[in-house]
């Protein structure tokens, strides 16, 4: 890791010196839908609003007169599956988007499930993060995918560390061969329902900032169907869940924006995959609040800058 951290102190030495400024936000009286309102800011101003403390929740009621509720640029990515193994030479021919879900799934039952399970008949659900269950990991040796059950249960996120530290990852289903090979796993151990690697997005700001600032109403989210964010001015600002079709007045943001190239040379720690799209997210936040606890103010947004050769990192000959 001490290639990591050499890049750390690099990069905020960098960004330190240009400074960020802070967001100003606009107050819009025309009714919208969400998308709608997101075209009206990105024309006229930077986006929808992306709201990060308590400050800004602040500055927003005391923008408005008339008590009601505003779109805010807040949004549940409910089409956003993918799979937790990413290495896209494992997939070919459309096989990263193979899919075999139960009638009527995925449903986003009470506005909160972003992860994928599968029963032992071979249908997929989309359930809650945080639920317990066990699961089914893969090994990988080039395109070549066996499976292995995990007899322990935990949430997907345990699930995906364990296999992760066991073997190469959650497993992916790419066809319907592989599907029949874990439903006949799950069934020789008498299992109902175990995790696979599916999962989505859930609730992203617009610009793509991490969400730790948490502001929603009692009981919200809370609708399947209510997937963009609107903060209720009658209710301290706090947020809650509406059909993204619905029309209401909405806020904006903008602010200058600096962009900045850092070229940095990491020395590749052996437990790295700089081809993993999950190691790749995690170092960028893992350098973005290295940032913020140097002192950068502001909207700090990193992002890997792909060479001619299609690769994030060059090995140095």
């Amino acid at each position: 890791m001490m290639g990591i951290l050499q890049f750390i102190s690099a990069a905020s030495l960098l960004c330190t010196a240009s400074g960020f400024p802070k967001r100003h936000f606009h107050y819009v009286n025309e009714p919208k839908t969400w998308k709608e309102a997101q075209s009206h800011c990105r024309e006229k101003y930077l986006d929808l609003a992306v709201i990060t403390s308590l400050e800004d929740v602040t500055t927003l009621n005391n923008m408005v007169e008339v008590l009601n509720v505003a779109w805010i640029g807040l949004y549940d990515d409910v089409n956003s599956w993918r799979w937790s193994y990413s290495d896209p030479n494992f997939y070919q021919g459309g096989e990263a988007e193979f899919r075999n879900w139960l009638h009527g799934e995925p449903n986003n039952m009470e506005g909160n499930e972003p992860c994928g399970a599968m029963w032992a008949t071979g249908e997929w659900i989309d359930v809650s993060c945080e639920i317990s269950m066990k699961t089914v990991c893969s090994d990988v040796e080039g395109r070549n995918a066996s499976f292995i059950f995990i007899n322990q249960t935990m949430s997907w996120a345990g699930a995906q560390s364990l296999c992760r530290e066991h073997h190469t990852d959650l497993a992916s289903v790419r066809s319907t061969s592989e599907l029949e090979q874990i439903k006949e796993l799950l069934q020789s151990v008498g299992e109902d329902q175990a995790w696979i690697g599916l999962y989505r997005n859930s609730w992203t700001w617009v610009d793509g900032s991490s969400f730790s600032f948490n502001h929603w109403a009692s009981s919200e989210p809370a609708g399947p169907e209510e997937n963009c964010a609107a903060a209720a001015l009658d209710d301290g600002g706090r947020w809650q869940d509406w059909p993204c079709s619905s029309s209401m007045p909405f806020f904006c943001y903008e602010g200058p924006v600096f962009k900045q190239l850092v070229k940095v040379k990491l020395v590749k720690s052996s437990s790295l995959d700089l081809k993993d799209a999950a190691v790749l997210e995690d170092l960028l936040k893992k350098f973005e609040q290295k940032l913020k606890d140097s002192g950068v103010e502001g909207d700090v947004k990193l992002s890997w800058k792909e060479q001619s050769e299609g690769e994030i990192f060059l090995r140095e000959e």
